[in-house]
């Protein structure tokens, strides 16, 4: 028999879109020039400390590795930003005695190149990741998800190993006050209007869950809920992460 390739997504089998006259190619994803013109500002903005690289002629190369490695608290970065400034600290020194020294006045121009060309390079080489990481901590709506998802890994985790604790505080229970729902919603003791803040879930299924899990006895997983009212794979990924099953 003959095997066709399928490919899933979120438990979904999906066929990849094919480009005419070029069988078995998945078709790219095209940008707008509209698009493309409004993230170039964005890409230099955070490329601009390039800058400090070429224009004076690498005097300021140490001071953008500086800056980069504070605003992406990368270590290895702030180390380079110390060669360059010591790069430059003897290029200094030994331009001042230059005009005694031939030899001196050669050591000094390969120092002044190494800073130069050299750091301009290795700074062009690492601005794409420098730009990711500095975005990427100074993103607030970033920040926000990576809390919630930490916040919600943390509520499972003690639900795990003190399930007690996790009941007496209220973890999954946005619907009580004065509850630490952990960001989290109880499937089997949630009220209606805390289950309807689950994402992708429509009020039809709050309305089921509602009523088979007091006729089930509750539901163990989110396998098991999704099993029980014959929910798509799709709305059943998409609570996967904010769901949370606590036995009565």
């Amino acid at each position: 028999m003959r095997r066709v390739p399928v490919w899933y997504r979120h438990g979904v089998a999906q066929s990849p879109k094919r480009s005419p006259g070029k069988p078995g190619r998945a078709r790219p994803a095209r940008v707008s020039q509209a698009d493309a013109l409004r993230q170039t500002p964005a890409r230099f903005r955070g490329k601009a400390w390039l800058l400090l690289t070429v224009v004076p002629f690498g005097l300021t190369t140490w001071a953008a590795f500086a800056y980069i490695g504070i605003r992406a608290r990368r270590p290895r970065w702030l180390a380079w930003a110390a060669v360059y400034a010591a790069l430059l600290a003897a290029y200094l020194v030994l331009d001042t005695t230059a005009g005694q020294s031939n030899a001196a006045s050669a050591v000094a121009a390969v120092l002044a190149l190494l800073a130069w060309i050299g750091g301009g390079i290795h700074a062009f080489a690492v601005s794409d990741d420098a730009a990711r990481r500095i975005q990427g901590r100074t993103d607030p709506a970033l920040d926000a998800a990576r809390t919630r998802i930490e916040r919600r890994a943390e509520g499972r985790r003690l639900l795990a190993r003190q399930p007690a604790l996790a009941k007496e505080i209220g973890l999954g229970r946005p619907d009580v006050s004065g509850a630490d729902d952990y960001g989290l919603v109880d499937v089997n003791h949630a009220s209606a209007a805390a289950l309807a803040k689950l994402p992708g879930i429509t009020d039809e299924v709050v309305r089921q869950i509602a009523d088979r899990r007091t006729q089930a006895g509750g539901f163990s997983s989110v396998e098991d809920l999704g099993l029980v009212l014959d929910l798509p794979p799709g709305m059943v990924e998409q609570i996967r992460d904010t769901a949370i099953f606590i036995p009565d």
